[in-house]
């Protein structure tokens, strides 16, 4: 069952801004505003993403499987082939499978679906079927293991597009998901575009710092920075606008 909330939009200018940036400099601008828990646990990513994963989430959320629950009234295949249906293009389907891996949340017929409509990444906090050959495709997938057994074996799919949790995170349809090497985060979608912006700040000043340690600077008044080194960071900036 798809749920009538709405979610909130979020501007394409707003996750090609965060695409550039990572899920290290997120979190920290995340931890200032107040969001210290954004991090899905024990969610990694299938091979090693080429660049970040980034798109607002769609979910879907399984409870355990019974036997009764297989009765056709459940729809519980239905409900699960309706989420990958219904995930809108450039969103992430992300999925609550409690973090339990003895079954798989899908396998890669699924994912290609998911992939061909123009889905932007998956993400469970459960298993996947099929790990090889899915990390082999061109869209990114983060989870906590490979697991062969069925979804049936373990899952009944309850519903969909409605508030889950995903690795001990409460994720609302809407919000940015963002995945790298690093993990998967969620950005809520109230603040997503203050970090966009306070992320392209930050990761600016990061590179001019970087260059600094790379070149013999001390750790000490370059990181944190002091305000000799943000006065020269300013100093910096003023000359790429001029040469730009």
């Amino acid at each position: 069952m798809a749920s009538t909330r709405p979610s909130v939009d979020v501007d394409a200018a707003v996750i090609e801004c965060l695409r550039h940036s990572s899920t290290a400099t997120v979190c920290g601008i995340l931890y200032r505003l107040g969001f210290p828990n954004v991090l899905m646990r024990d969610v990694r990513p299938l091979g090693r993403p080429a660049h970040p994963m980034v798109g607002p989430a769609y979910t879907l959320r399984f409870i355990p499987a019974r036997k009764d629950l297989e009765s056709p009234e459940w729809r519980s295949g239905e409900i699960q082939r309706e989420a990958f249906e219904a995930t809108p293009v450039q969103h992430v389907l992300v999925m609550d499978c409690r973090s339990d891996i003895s079954a798989a949340c899908c396998g890669d017929i699924m994912v290609s679906r998911l992939m061909v409509r123009g889905g932007a990444g998956l993400v469970s906090d459960g298993g996947i079927r099929d790990s090889g050959l899915i990390s082999e495709m061109g869209i990114p997938v983060f989870v906590q293991a490979p697991s062969p057994p069925v979804s049936r074996v373990a899952h009944c799919a309850l519903e969909h597009g409605r508030p889950i949790a995903c690795g001990g995170v409460a994720v609302v349809p809407g919000d940015v998901i963002m995945g790298d090497a690093d993990g998967v985060i969620v950005i809520p979608a109230s603040v997503a575009a203050q970090v966009a912006e306070e992320a392209v700040k930050k990761d600016a000043q990061d590179a001019f710092i970087s260059r600094r340690i790379l070149e013999g600077a001390p750790l000490k008044g370059n990181f944190p920075p002091d305000a000799e080194t943000l006065k020269a960071y300013e100093a910096y900036l003023n000359t790429q606008g001029k040469s730009n």
